[in-house]
């Protein structure tokens, strides 16, 4: 699981981390407890991968080799920059995921979503293509609202 400051979206290894399990936070320019139960500063937010784990958990795939591929993206190219982009999905993502999981049909359209979306953008991040990976899967985050919405 990785961690992402919603203020300045750099990654928090566990390098980072101190002996009382607190992460550095360029942001407050401190330590901050930054656990799944806690939160330091507001900045700071779980950045999960909620869609992806719900397509791969109903078509029965294994996520690890999706969240590499994912998690290359999000270290080389979500910066500062693109802060904006990890928000949104973060606030948009639950719910998202709990219109998958109510859909009667929610099999072949995660199967629809892996062969249009996920498995083009895991390619593109696995040759080196962070951007268009981030679009391929920024189209799908808007074929999501517009399909629920």
């Amino acid at each position: 699981m990785a961690y992402y400051c919603g203020e300045c979206i750099v990654w928090r290894g566990s390098s980072d981390e101190n002996r009382y399990g607190e992460r550095w936070c360029s942001y407050s320019r401190r330590y901050e407890r930054s656990d799944q139960n806690t939160y330091g500063c507001k900045g700071f937010l779980y950045a999960g991968r909620a869609v992806l784990t719900k397509v791969c958990e109903t078509l029965g795939l294994d996520t690890q080799p999706w969240f590499a591929a994912f998690d290359r993206v999000k270290e080389a190219y979500l910066v500062p920059e693109q802060m904006e982009l990890l928000v949104r999905y973060c606030q948009a993502a639950p719910g998202l995921v709990a219109a998958i999981e109510a859909d009667p049909q929610k099999e072949s359209f995660a199967q629809q979503l892996m062969d249009r979306y996920l498995a083009p953008a895991r390619e593109l991040s696995e040759n080196g293509n962070y951007q268009e990976s981030v679009e391929v899967y920024t189209q799908m985050l808007n074929h999501l609202k517009k399909h629920y919405n």
